[in-house]
């Protein structure tokens, strides 16, 4: 369960910043230790209910440490561009103001783990999101006040409301 809760929340100990790909593995490899220990749990329960006729409460132990779990992962959802727009707002109105350096790294806007926000002469803010760079492609979100962006071959950009936009830039 702490494996597949990592994921989850992109919590991972072992990568910086998980890609979908990342992710994959993670849940499949978390999946797998779920079903292994949900299978020797039945055993031994079956045999110490059934075999031996005794009840132990570790026979719930394994049931109850699945159910937190799944509450967890159910009810605390994970950093989205949804909760961390009024922060990415905030800076990106920052950034359009202020005179100097169009660029700042490494930024973590209400638990998003954001790589680069960078600000364009056309007066938008593009946000790269630092799990968005997967293989050929990089995503992200670009602040685009007054104009709407417009994609070509390796570009794509998506309204999501207001003056934000997603995209996702193939670098072949």
């Amino acid at each position: 369960m702490a494996v597949l809760l990592c994921v989850h929340f992109d919590w991972a100990p072992f990568v910086t910043n998980s890609t979908d790909p990342d992710q994959l593995i993670g849940m499949l490899s978390g999946g797998i230790l779920v079903g292994a220990s949900l299978l020797v749990w039945a055993i031994k329960s079956l045999y110490l209910v059934g075999r031996e006729h005794r009840w132990s409460w570790k026979v719930a132990a394994v049931p109850a440490v699945a159910l937190a779990g799944l509450v967890a992962g159910s009810v605390t959802q994970p950093a989205s561009f949804d909760s961390a727009r009024p922060e990415m707002e905030e800076v990106a109105v920052e950034m359009l103001r202020e005179d100097g350096p169009g660029t700042r790294q490494d930024l973590s806007l209400d638990g998003l783990d954001i790589s680069l926000a960078q600000r364009e002469s056309e007066g938008r803010v593009y946000f790269y999101d630092a799990d968005g760079f997967v293989g050929s492609n990089v995503y992200g979100w670009v602040y685009s006040p007054g104009t709407e962006p417009v994609g070509s071959a390796g570009q794509r950009f998506e309204k999501l409301s207001g003056d934000w936009y997603s995209f996702v830039f193939t670098t072949d």
